[in-house]
């Protein structure tokens, strides 16, 4: 089986979501299939092109046994809205004649977003006569709403528009948590065309390891309790409540916060904890492929967050990665969210409510005092994780729906 997937991100070194496609195309391929990937030329987070890299018109590499064909797009480290726009019209567009290039496949994956990437898949899928499935990483327009980026009304509704063209051409959309399916169905998408298939962790690479390790000793945590927050410092991650709850436990000299990361809200974050003089929260930017394990298992308590706005159309992949490194969660969410319907069947964590930083402050000092039990919930989110959520079963679940696809006339 050909299989060609459309996605923006595409290297083995990258921080972001990017890993998941990764990982995912170089499996299908360990498992025999021709697996081509169409993306553009490495450059998140900051906008700049990765070294050893060049934003050309056309290029090929092998990476793991996948063919990677890599199209011109506009980039620039601007986090404008109509510079973001322009990078992901560009890249959709170009993907279209990648798409051509890459041989005749036997079905097409698009991911969204861009949303816009689907019109290519949607020409590709026709001109090659093979399906087509829609990948949904996060939900457009409804997140950019959500997140206050999109706010123009026409805007709006070109992309609903968009998104109900999509979905009524895709042969099949899968969806990676059920609070997506729920809400694709109120857009009156029908329950056969959807599958739910969760993001995963590698519980081989992200596994349990010692608290006092290198990378604390690096940054002087030892000793220290450490309430970690690693991923996009987005719009929607409450990061807020983080800073004000820091101010409230100025006094706790044992406790320190970690905020490990890059993006839109970055820059004010740490302009704000400077003005407040707070010595317990510490910036890092994204650390090494290579330490992620050992960065993680760093942490006392991490951080999830996701503000009410953005509980059903949005879904951290980070909550995997640090269930798979056994370390007990705090969710800054609200109760009715897909994250904490996981934290609760895992029994791996416990929630505070977005805007709640005074509620923050006395869950993480309550939480400090409970060592057991803190070791006792990062192991049932690593046994949950590791029956649910482990990279081979999630792969399998993808292989077997891909190939149900081809299969169908």
């Amino acid at each position: 089986m050909h299989i060609m997937f459309l996605a923006q991100c595409y290297a083995p070194e990258d921080v972001s979501a990017a890993i998941l496609i990764t990982e995912l195309a170089a499996d299908l391929a360990k498992l025999g299939h021709r697996v081509s990937v169409v993306t553009c030329a490495p450059n998140y987070p900051h906008g700049r092109v990765f070294a050893g890299y060049r934003n050309r018109l056309y290029a090929v590499e092998m990476i793991d046994g996948v063919r990677v064909i890599r199209t011109w797009s506009y980039i620039s480290p601007s986090k404008k809205i109509w510079s973001r726009l322009f990078y992901y019209g560009t890249y959709s567009a170009s993907a279209f004649y990648g798409g051509l290039l890459a041989g005749h496949p036997d079905v097409i994956v698009s991911y969204s977003p861009p949303l816009p990437l689907g019109l290519s898949a949607w020409l590709l899928s026709r001109i090659f006569r093979v399906p087509w499935l829609l990948q949904i990483e996060d939900l457009f327009p409804d997140a950019a709403v959500a997140a206050g980026v999109l706010v123009n009304r026409r805007m709006i509704n070109f992309f609903l528009g968009l998104e109900n063209f999509l979905y009524r051409h895709a042969r099949r959309i899968s969806v990676i948590s059920k609070s997506f399916q729920k809400t694709l169905l109120t857009k009156k998408v029908p329950t056969s065309k959807i599958e739910v298939i969760p993001v995963w962790a590698d519980p081989d690479k992200v596994r349990p390891l010692p608290k006092d390790n290198a990378f604390r000793q690096k940054h002087e945590l030892i000793g220290k309790f450490v309430v970690m927050y690693a991923g996009n410092l987005g719009l929607t991650s409450c990061l807020e409540d983080i800073i004000q709850a820091a101010v409230i436990l100025r006094s706790q000299k044992d406790i320190r916060f970690v905020i490990i990361g890059e993006g839109v809200k970055k820059a004010a974050l740490e302009a704000e904890a400077q003005a407040k003089q707070l010595p317990n929260i510490l910036f890092l930017p994204y650390q090494p492929r290579e330490i992620f394990p050992e960065m993680l298992a760093a942490a006392d308590l991490s951080l999830v967050t996701l503000n009410a706005g953005a509980a059903l159309s949005s879904m951290p992949s980070k909550i995997f990665n640090v269930m798979a490194s056994a370390r007990p969660i705090l969710a800054i969410t609200i109760p009715e969210s897909e994250i904490m319907q996981i934290i609760e069947a895992a029994g791996c964590g416990w929630n505070v409510s977005p805007g709640s930083p005074e509620k923050l402050a006395e869950a993480v000092l309550q939480l400090k005092a409970r060592e057991s039990e803190l070791v006792r919930m990062g192991r049932n989110g690593r046994t949950y994780l590791e029956k649910n959520y482990s990279r081979n079963y999630c792969v399998g679940a993808y292989e077997k729906m891909l190939s149900a696809l081809c299969a169908q006339p």
